[in-house]
């Protein structure tokens, strides 16, 4: 058994029996690679055992770095196929027709949109924007002949955060004498 250690700038290695001390001449730490150069010339060591000792730690280094690409890529792989598998049914569509007409009398009740976001239902957390009237059992009336719009917009991530996805749904309200839906 061998023992080494540091003393004035200098590798010390002492035997086990402690009969021969080996002064190591000229250690230097190279920051770049982290480790000592040691003056080995009077350490008995074959040369066999050197070259193996080189080949291993070689050897190592590539196989660390093949196995962690490799890691990263199933990881990649599996978080990708995971992703699909969650939002596979994802949709943000209007719950009925886009263009509607009404006659100025009647009264419209809107059915609203369908919002699924990576597997969750957010069609009751839905913005809504319009221009149109709204009476006290939330339909949607106009006074003037005319198009307005119920524009739809998503609080959740995915279509409100990240795509900003909005839909409108365009009404026309004309003359009773002109006939409507």
């Amino acid at each position: 058994m061998v023992d080494f250690y540091l003393q004035n700038d200098n590798v010390m290695i002492e035997s086990k029996d402690k009969r021969n001390h080996i002064m190591a001449k000229n250690a230097k730490k190279i920051e770049k690679n982290a480790s000592l150069n040691i003056d080995t010339s009077d350490v008995k060591i074959s040369k066999r055992t050197k070259n193996k000792a080189k080949r291993l730690a070689s050897n190592t280094s590539g196989k660390a770095w093949a196995f962690a690409f490799l890691c990263l890529v199933v990881g990649a792989l599996i978080g990708i196929g995971a992703f699909y598998f969650v939002s596979r049914n994802d949709c943000f569509e209007i719950v009925g027709q886009d263009e509607l007409t009404f006659t100025l009398e009647e009264k419209f009740t809107d059915p609203g949109v369908k919002i699924i976001s990576i597997g969750k239902d957010y069609s009751k957390d839905a913005k809504v924007e319009t221009n149109l009237k709204v009476d006290e059992n939330g339909n949607y009336y106009s006074d003037e002949i005319g198009t307005f719009y119920i524009k739809y917009s998503s609080t959740d991530f995915k279509y409100g955060t990240l795509f900003k996805i909005q839909k409108i749904r365009l009404i026309t309200f004309v003359e009773p004498s002109e006939g409507g839906m």
